[in-house]
């Protein structure tokens, strides 16, 4: 069986679509800032509009079509406050324009920097943020989780450890573990209402660092060393974030 590829076209605005923001003196807007710790990047922060008036058509391998919102993403740069360490990027909730582009969703993203003596000889893996202001927003494959009902401004204080994965290849990873997103308590995606704030402050313990190991052999267990130097079977291939966080 031969499979088609999905096709999308974009009409509603003439031939281009014309993805251009224009605002309305009234429409709301989003800051974001974040405090970036000393050993941390910040990436630039991924903005998602969708647009109902300039539509996608999306075509299946049985070539039957279907139309969803237009799509609007890009990156945008972060602004320094002052000579402090907090960076800020304001997003117009209502983005306007010939399509009428509604904001849908913001990534916000960070790692460690390059730099860091923890990242030497590892691939460094960014922790990612997603905030949904609509439906069809970002897809779900940046492992924050499943998203969970939020309200008004946030000011989010998470403690995030360094974890070190060591694969079968002899390669390693490094990112900064802020507990199993699959935990509601930890996801970190958020479906928000009437937010016009969001401040977020990593607090990083980049003295408390957390390895995984594959087994010597398979089958076997994944196994977490804590930074205290004690070690046990991965729970769902991710530490025990509580465990961690009473060795703070």
């Amino acid at each position: 069986m031969v499979t088609l590829p999905v096709l999308a076209l974009l009409y509603g605005c003439g031939d281009t679509t014309d993805r251009t923001l224009s605002p309305p003196p009234d429409a709301k807007w989003v800051d974001v800032s974040f405090r970036v710790p000393d050993g941390v990047t910040l990436l630039p922060v991924e903005v998602l509009y969708r647009s109902e008036k300039c539509k996608t058509v999306r075509y299946n391998s049985s070539n039957e079509s279907h139309e969803i919102p237009g799509y609007n993403d890009f990156e945008q740069k972060y602004q320094q406050q002052g000579g402090s360490d907090i960076w800020q990027s304001r997003v117009a909730i209502e983005g306007g324009g010939a399509c009428q582009w509604s904001l849908r969703s913001l990534r916000v993203s960070f790692r460690l920097s390059a730099d860091n003596p923890l990242a030497k000889g590892k691939k460094v893996i960014a922790t990612n943020y997603i905030f949904d202001f609509g439906r069809y927003g970002l897809s779900d494959g940046y492992g924050t989780g499943r998203a969970k009902e939020g309200s008004g401004d946030l000011d989010l204080k998470v403690d995030f450890f360094p974890m070190v994965s060591n694969h079968l290849d002899k390669t390693a990873s490094i990112k900064l573990f802020g507990g199993d997103s699959s935990y509601e308590k930890w996801s970190r995606r958020y479906r928000l209402q009437g937010t016009q704030n969001i401040a977020i402050q990593p607090i990083i313990h980049f003295d408390k660092v957390v390895t995984i190991t594959p087994p010597a052999t398979k089958p076997g267990s994944l196994i977490v060393t804590y930074p205290d130097g004690s070690s046990g079977k991965a729970l769902h291939i991710s530490p025990d974030y509580e465990k961690l966080l009473s060795m703070k």
